[in-house]
Order: C-alpha cells, then sequence, then structure tokens
C-alpha cells in the first residue's frame, strides 16, 4: 500500500494522533485568560482544554522581565480557583515546571466542577492591586462514549481510507507492457 497515497495516509494518521491528545492537551499552547504587567513583571495566563469543561484544567503561567522580555521560569506561582456559585468550591495549587511542558512556564492541574469560576494567579514578587486574575464558565463534562469515540472511530477511518484506495486501485486500468 503506497504509491500516491502514502502522503495522505501519513497526514490521516498524524492528524488522527494528535486529535486523541486533544482532550488531554497540556495549558502549554491554550487560550490567553490573562496578560498584564505587575512591577517589574509581565504575567500571561494560559488555560487548557478550549473551552473549559469540568474536570482537569490546566492552567499555566508564563512569567517574563517586563523591561527585557526574558522568561523567568524559577519565580514562584501560586493558583487559586474558586467557584463564584458555591463558596465551598476552592482550590490552591502552586503552578510548577514540572507540571508543564513547556518549562519556560509553571503549570497547575485544577479539578473543577461546571459553572463560573474566579482564578486568581500570585507571582512572588507581585503585589498587585486588583489580584491578577480573570473569571471562567466552566462548561459540563463531555459524556464518555465522545471521549472514547475518537479511540474507536480513528481504526475506522483508516479502514475506510484502505478501501477507498483499493477501490480506486481497482477502477485504474493496468497497463501491460
Amino acid at each position: 500500500m503506497g504509491g500516491k497515497f502514502a502522503p495522505l495516509m501519513i497526514l490521516t494518521a498524524a492528524s488522527l494522533a494528535l486529535a486523541t491528545r486533544a482532550h488531554v492537551a497540556l495549558a502549554d499552547g491554550g487560550a490567553v485568560r490573562y496578560s498584564g504587567r505587575c512591577g517589574e513583571r509581565q504575567v500571561t495566563v494560559f488555560t487548557s482544554p478550549t473551552p473549559l469543561r469540568a474536570g482537569f484544567v490546566d492552567v499555566s503561567v508564563l512569567v517574563q522581565d517586563a523591561s527585557s522580555g526574558k522568561a523567568l521560569p524559577d519565580v514562584p506561582v501560586a493558583v487559586r480557583a474558586y467557584s463564584i456559585e458555591r463558596e465551598d468550591d476552592q482550590i490552591h495549587v502552586p503552578a510548577t515546571n514540572a507540571a508543564a511542558t513547556n518549562k519556560l512556564l509553571r503549570a497547575a492541574q485544577l479539578k473543577v466542577s461546571a459553572g463560573k469560576w474566579h482564578v486568581q494567579v500570585a507571582v512572588e514578587g507581585c503585589a498587585c492591586e486588583p489580584p491578577m486574575g480573570f473569571d471562567v464558565d466552566v462548561a459540563e463534562a463531555l459524556p464518555p462514549w465522545v471521549e472514547t469515540s475518537v479511540w474507536i472511530g480513528w481504526p475506522a477511518a483508516a479502514i475506510a481510507l484502505f478501501g477507498v484506495h483499493q477501490y480506486l486501485a481497482r477502477r485504474r486500468p493496468h497497463v501491460v507492457n
């Protein structure tokens, strides 16, 4: 099975491999939720997945020197989240380099429920008023069958592509020398 369909097969396989990681992607490339200056530091906060759903949410923080733009990956960072709708839902987690895929960032993983949440980021050496933070809406979690459908669906897609290849190969007239 090669020929002119080999690049298509490779591209399809790569796309499917990336799609299977979409629901567990880290915030190291997620949506920017906050960006602002606090003293001599520029702080940017990313979240993933997009849109946010109940379950584990990754919050990554990039701390930079405001004047030079140089990343400061060793500055301690803490993430605090609380439900706007339920007083008893509060999470306080340190963001670490170990939890981040991109080592220029610090990341924290929060387990949140559906609803409105407020997320605050505390960076050592930054005393900003008001505190750095943002509100997010967290949607209901996807049903388990949706998450597993990618795992079940990719073999079916590969089989379908093979079937299309075989159909096209049989339709093409064979040239005999």
